[in-house]
């Protein structure tokens, strides 16, 4: 299978009648994108009339797939970013997105069994809510509906158990990446106190793998250079890891 075959799966893979919906929605543009690591999906305006949609469902096909998709999840917040956009300029509502909150929240109440449940998913979840936080914009700021359950989320993933999983670890690092300093800005004292849980974690807690030491101390650091990484240390860390 060619590169684009790969990149287009994240809307073949649904069935001929989601297809449909999300392409009407979407527009059927895709475009390959390049990035430092990794090659994504960049969706762009899509949407010929937003009215034809039933956005509801449509909220709920991408809260579905992301729920089983961690790929998916990372593209998530632009594609709902994109209808939004289509829905506000072209119908003057917003029943996308208060669909995509209201799922968002009852799946963010069922956290805990979503983490028992499956553990992939549970890491999918908090990959779609934080690319959400990301993309959604109110006035210009991030929404201010979304920072507490953000660092519920990201607590969650600082508690003992979870830091015994690479995989939670790794998602952690990853969000404080890309969320971490826009969420400083909305709750220092939160940030404090979760970083004040990874530091004992890091410090303390014993049967930590190797890499989840190395990804802690990393973010630990990355936090007190202010959200910044120098050159030394993007090649130390990364030189480690690849080791």
């Amino acid at each position: 299978m060619g590169e684009t075959g790969k990149e287009e799966y994240k809307i073949q893979s649904f069935d001929t009648e989601t297809q449909k919906l999300l392409k009407t929605a979407l527009k059927d543009t895709l475009k390959q994108a390049q990035h430092k690591e990794c090659r994504v999906l960049t969706v762009f305006l899509l949407s010929a009339d937003p009215s034809n949609v039933d956005l509801e469902k449509v909220a709920n096909i991408i809260v579905d797939q992301s729920l089983k998709d961690c790929v998916f999840s990372k593209e998530a917040g632009r594609i709902c970013y994109t209808i939004i956009q289509a829905e506000s300029k072209q119908v003057g509502q917003s029943i996308f997105r208060r669909s995509l909150l209201n799922r968002l929240q009852q799946e963010y109440k069922d956290r805990e069994e979503l983490r028992t449940r499956s553990l992939q998913a549970w890491i999918c979840y908090v990959t779609f809510i934080c690319n959400i936080f990301d993309y959604l914009r109110v006035n210009n700021m991030p929404m201010m509906a979304l920072v507490n359950p953000v660092y519920d989320c990201l607590f969650r993933l600082a508690q003992p158990d979870s830091l015994q999983k690479e995989e939670e670890v790794d998602c952690l690092v990853l969000q404080l990446h890309r969320i971490g300093e826009q969420l400083e800005k909305m709750n220092s004292q939160r940030m404090d106190e979760l970083f004040s849980l990874l530091r004992d974690g890091f410090l303390l807690q014993e049967g930590l793998s190797s890499l989840s030491q190395l990804l802690l101390l990393e973010i630990i650091e990355f936090r007190a250079a202010d959200w910044k990484m120098t050159d030394a240390a993007q090649k130390y860390y990364y030189s480690e890891v690849a080791d």
